[in-house]
């Protein structure tokens, strides 16, 4: 078999070029804008309503390829988690404009893509993790009360796929190791099967995890200065979506969209997050390669830490009575979203004071002792979890 070569340099200096930019410059995508987007591709896929939300919206599946190995993809199962579907029509985009790039003819013949865009149009619409009665889809695959799960999980076991993309957005807070600042561009999870670890790691886990080292390998060519993939820990959640399906024998692997500095919008984390998947529809492409071999690899992508914030001002005098302290605080940036101006208002939350030496951030300031007061603050502050001194 002739090896086709996946020129990722190729790929990552002409990103622009092939990337869908239908998309608005917010991180929001509704479903008002899905059914805009999904008539754009339907000359090449087959796109069929394959159920409906509590609110009855359509839950839409994309069909691209004709290969035998089938790939079974959701997005949005969080209604705020936009960046992996905006990913994903990146790469239906590529397939679009360039059908006779040897790549695309290469996947196509190989495989069948199966893609849930937004299993949340719900949560979509609001800008919300959860569905409209609030619950969690990621936390409901045992009792698989809400359609939306109930969807998702008739359509793997009709489908039958040999692997699963499960595509999630990761919060601020992922550090890679606990050294230095290097946020999680990207961060890989292949899910446990039960509680205690494993004495035995199935076939279906240890071909998840040989592709996941591949992808990271490939991908790391590619990264900047700044950032590096990171590994989620494998604890066991029961009521997982990704944690069961593994255990019913569908290989999954959880593609978790980081953070970068200045990248408030994900332009540059959507960027590699196509790339990751398009490199692992590349690597699956190849019938005959054994990922079970490579899967001891995985364990040395290097864990996540909870080791950022994303503003800590440091050396900051602070007072109550008679008592001077000098402190870190440490300040979270929360999303909320604004009906009125359908728009994401951005709240800063104090959520640490203390000794932070332990810690990065996004934004870090040295402050030598200066007071500080609140009315400096350009962006509104709330105060979560924390008794806070008399600030001067």
């Amino acid at each position: 078999m002739i090896m086709l070569d996946l020129d990722i340099h190729y790929l990552f200096k002409n990103y622009n070029f092939f990337k869908e930019k239908s998309f608005n410059s917010s991180k929001i995508f509704k479903y008002s804008e899905l059914l805009k987007m999904i008539k754009t591709y339907e000359n090449i896929c087959s796109i069929v309503p394959v159920g409906t939300s509590i609110e009855n919206r359509k839950i839409f599946k994309i069909q691209w390829g004709s290969g035998p190995c089938k790939v079974f993809i959701w997005s949005q199962m969080h209604g705020n988690e936009t960046t992996g579907t905006k990913a994903m029509f990146d790469i239906l985009h590529f397939f679009l404009k360039e059908k006779n790039h040897d790549l695309v003819k290469f996947i196509r013949k190989n495989l069948t893509i199966l893609f849930i865009p937004m299993l949340n149009p719900d949560g979509s619409e609001k800008y919300q993790r959860r569905n409209a009665v609030n619950i969690d889809l990621n936390r409901d695959a045992i009792r698989l009360q809400s359609p939306e799960i109930q969807i998702l999980f008739y359509e793997i076991q009709y489908s039958n796929p040999n692997i699963l993309f499960n595509l999630h957005d990761q919060r601020s807070i992922y550090n890679v190791g606990n050294k230095n600042f290097n946020p999680a561009i990207l961060s890989f999870l292949c899910p446990s099967v039960k509680e205690e670890k494993d004495t035995k790691i199935s076939h279906e886990r240890k071909k998840a995890m040989g592709l996941i080292a591949f992808i990271e390998k490939k991908i790391k060519s590619i990264l900047p200065n700044i950032g590096s993939i990171g590994r989620f820990s494998d604890e066991f959640y029961p009521t997982a979506t990704g944690d069961n399906l593994q255990r019913k024998g569908y290989p999954c692997i959880l593609f978790e969209a980081g953070n970068y500095p200045k990248d408030p919008k994900k332009d540059i984390i959507r960027k590699y997050n196509a790339l990751s998947i398009l490199i692992g529809f590349y690597f699956l492409s190849f019938q005959k390669i054994d990922f079970e071999k490579e899967y001891s690899s995985y364990f040395t992508i290097p864990e996540n830490t909870k080791k950022l914030l994303d503003k800590i001002y440091r050396g900051i005098e602070i007072q109550r009575g008679k008592y001077q302290f000098l402190v870190d605080i440490g300040i979270r940036n929360i999303e909320k979203f604004n009906f009125v101006k359908n728009d994401i208002d951005l709240i800063s939350k104090i959520v640490d004071i203390g000794d932070l030496s332990n810690f990065f951030a996004y934004e870090d300031s040295i402050f030598h002792g200066k007071k500080f007061h609140l009315k400096e603050i350009n962006n509104p502050i709330i105060i979560e979890n924390i008794e806070l001194f008399d600030i001067l």
